[in-house]
């Protein structure tokens, strides 16, 4: 993982939205879905903003050094679970990020939560994977997780 550059969301496999305190990630190659709340939203934010890794770390550490490993931690799980990818060519934004500030007054550690539980049904495409022999759902198989 380069922390220098910037990141992009993974599309079309990965959709996010935007819930004001929360914002939810579903990765529709394997059907998992994450709750980043509170840091861990704004931390998302600033990232498909064009801020890189590094710049946001720089930031933590600067407003609050006790937080630095806990969002190193986010930034590492947000990227490894593939709901970015790497954007070198990306202009991060005009816009200072909004981590430093939200960092600050934080009172709970920045975490994200993964769930897998409804991997199966998002799996199942009712439109497009409806074979005549087996029938529908014919159930996509999640990528082998490493």
């Amino acid at each position: 993982m380069d922390l220098s550059i910037a990141y992009e969301v993974a599309d079309p496999d990965v959709v996010a939205e935007d819930f004001g305190d929360e914002i939810i990630v579903l990765n529709l190659a394997d059907g998992r879905y994450f709750s980043l709340p509170g840091v861990a939203a704004v931390t998302w934010r600033d990232l498909v903003a064009g801020h890189a890794p590094e710049t946001l770390m720089e930031a933590a550490a600067t407003a609050r050094p006790d937080l630095s490993p806990a969002l190193a931690g986010l930034l590492f799980a947000i990227i490894s679970a593939g709901l970015l990818r790497a954007a070198p060519d990306a202009r991060a934004s005009a816009a200072a990020p909004r981590l430093a500030s939200a960092i600050a007054d934080a009172t709970e550690v920045p975490a994200f939560a993964a769930y897998d539980e409804m991997a199966e049904l998002i799996l199942a495409d009712p439109i497009h994977d409806v074979e005549e022999d087996v029938g529908w759902p014919a159930l996509r198989k999640p990528p082998s997780r490493v």
